[in-house]
């Protein structure tokens, strides 16, 4: 399976996630989220990158972050080797902490900071853990309350949007974080390639961006990214040649064929849930329904990575 393509450049804006091995845990107590917040002041002081939030939770965490230095990479390998060895160490145990590599996707940071920002303060509510996230101890959203500076969390950007006024400010991103669905998770569904989330003019400039990469630099996350418009028409015959006619005319709420159809259409197209539905016979809110069941099989299933890999590679040549 080819790896993710990692953008990088001076001023990047990175929505960062890492989960454990298998989903299995990566804190196991208070200790180790009070160790993980050590690296990554540590790491911040090293390499100075701009941390906008983060939120710890017990399988996986959640960073936002801006890179002035175009040094993705060299941070989050410092942070996850270094919180893997302490881990091992720790509690005695051995090999992977962490599934994989880390998934980073290049933001456009006016459109998006808020938005994701909100996502990340909320996933302990969403995940039951607290009502409030003010409640949660393990995120950067009590930083924006403190009236002196000396949490983590570069708060300045995020407030600015709200007010010029500092108490203004805070109270109007309350508001803005606790009074919205909880499941708002629309950004989703406008990530394009799974790597890159901005209006068109953002997404043009990372597309001019990757093509004055050398060739030998290609993967085939970067061409599926310049080649983004892949008609769907392509995809269908695609996963008709796989699958059979019925991954387009059965009606069958499990219809792997045609679920995995529309999770290429997502990825490979710049057309809509709702397009993609009318293409397979479902509605738009069916579409993020499916997406969201495919993701989560992709996760756990080695076998079905390599074959929507093999799809992919189809519809792209």
């Amino acid at each position: 399976m080819a790896r993710q393509l990692r953008i990088e450049y001076e001023g990047a804006f990175y929505h960062v996630t890492s989960r454990g091995n298998q989903k299995e845990d990566i804190f196991f107590d208070d200790r180790d989220r009070e160790k993980f917040l050590e690296i990554l002041k540590r790491t911040k002081d090293r390499y100075r990158y701009l941390l906008h939030a983060y939120c710890l939770m017990r399988n996986h965490y959640h960073l936002l972050l801006e890179t002035p230095q175009a040094n993705l990479s060299q941070i989050m390998q410092n942070i996850n080797t270094s919180y893997t060895v302490y881990i091992n160490m720790r509690h005695r145990r051995f090999g992977h902490l962490f599934q994989g590599r880390f998934k980073a996707i290049v933001v456009d940071k006016e459109s998006y900071l808020l938005q994701l920002s909100r996502y990340i303060h909320l996933n302990p509510v969403r995940s039951g853990i607290i009502d409030s996230p003010m409640n949660y101890k393990w995120s950067s959203y009590q930083d924006f309350f403190r009236k002196n500076k000396g949490g983590l969390t570069e708060t300045d950007d995020t407030l600015s949007y709200f007010s010029e006024n500092k108490g203004a400010a805070i109270k109007k991103y309350r508001e803005f974080v606790e009074t919205e669905a909880i499941d708002d998770r629309s950004w989703l569904d406008e990530v394009k390639a799974g790597v890159v989330l901005g209006r068109e003019e953002f997404i043009e400039g990372i597309k001019k961006l990757l093509g004055e990469k050398d060739k030998d630099d290609e993967t085939s996350s970067l061409k599926k990214l310049i080649n983004a418009d892949v008609p769907v028409e392509k995809i269908i015959k695609v996963i008709t040649d796989k699958y059979g006619e019925d991954a387009l005319r059965s009606k069958k709420k499990d219809n792997f064929g045609r679920d995995v159809g529309i999770y290429l259409c997502r990825n490979l197209t710049g057309v809509k849930n709702i397009e993609i539905g009318r293409a397979f016979g479902i509605k738009g809110a069916a579409v993020s329904i499916v997406l969201k069941k495919i993701e989560k099989e992709i996760n756990v299933s080695r076998h079905l990575r390599a074959e929507i890999e093999e799809l992919k590679s189809k519809c792209l040549n």
